[in-house]
């Protein structure tokens, strides 16, 4: 297929790329970002057979890329914030968090991070499965996550 009538169908396609991209990021400059990132690599790539469902792929893929870029910055962003604390006070916080906790969440979460154990570990000294230590760990590190950027 020649690079003109991939240029055609791409251009006739463009809003649906668009309308995708948008609907994942939420966001229009980076939506148009990802479209023109993902077209340029359409154009370029040589045995495209279908460059509309080739398109409409990268899109995605770009659109992920970016929204991993977003979480390391809010993670970059997070931990900034809490290079102005001292340790002892980030503990006190911690401490202070954990104890706003359910009591489930919070046994799992020192059986895990304070006392090293492992998920199936867990599950068998507190009797439950393995799943439910994992969904208690992660609700009680976003409990705990959001407390601390509250007080910061």
């Amino acid at each position: 297929m020649t690079t003109a009538k991939k240029q055609q169908i791409l251009t006739e396609h463009y809003l649906d790329f668009f309308n995708r991209a948008v609907a994942i990021l939420d966001d229009e400059d980076d939506a148009k970002d990802a479209v023109q990132e993902a077209v340029v690599r359409t154009l370029v790539r040589i045995g495209v057979k279908n460059p509309q469902a080739y398109c409409l792929r990268a899109t995605v893929n770009q659109c992920m890329d970016i929204l991993r870029r977003r979480k390391r910055l809010e993670r970059y962003d997070d931990m900034k914030m809490l290079t102005r604390y001292d340790e002892e006070s980030i503990v006190q916080m911690v401490e202070d968090g954990k104890s706003a906790l359910e009591p489930l969440e919070r046994k799992a979460l020192e059986y895990y991070h304070e006392d090293g154990q492992s998920y199936p570990k867990v599950a068998a000294i507190m009797g439950i499965s393995v799943n439910t230590v994992r969904r208690l760990v992660a609700r009680g590190e976003q409990k705990l996550k959001e407390q601390l950027i509250n007080e910061i």
